[in-house]
């Protein structure tokens, strides 16, 4: 079956920090919109919200951006990531040492 271009964004994510040793669940709320799709867990306890988008020039929807910005009110660390590239970068943020 044919993978939605978000769908490889995700999966492409959800392998290479897996493979950093991140833990890595997709979310999803109960009877609330907005929520980002992963959760990870990075080495020495830093915790992102990570939402996907199938492109980088691809803006979240109004309700999605509100719900960030509560998160983000509250010291909640949300990226938005469209690209393969763009979780590269994450990685390389995340792990300097392996560059």
């Amino acid at each position: 079956m044919a993978k939605t271009p978000e769908g490889v964004v995700v999966e492409y994510a959800k392998k290479h920090l897996k493979d950093k040793g991140c833990l890595v669940r997709k979310i999803s709320y109960e009877m609330r919109r907005g929520c980002p799709d992963l959760l990870v867990g990075a080495y020495g306890g830093r915790v992102l919200f990570l939402e996907i988008k199938k492109a980088e020039d691809i803006e979240p929807e109004p309700h999605q951006i509100r719900e960030h910005e509560r998160m983000r009110a509250v010291g909640m660390d949300v990226i938005v990531i469209g690209s393969k590239r763009q979780v590269d970068e994450l990685i390389k943020d995340l792990f300097p040492c392996d560059s």
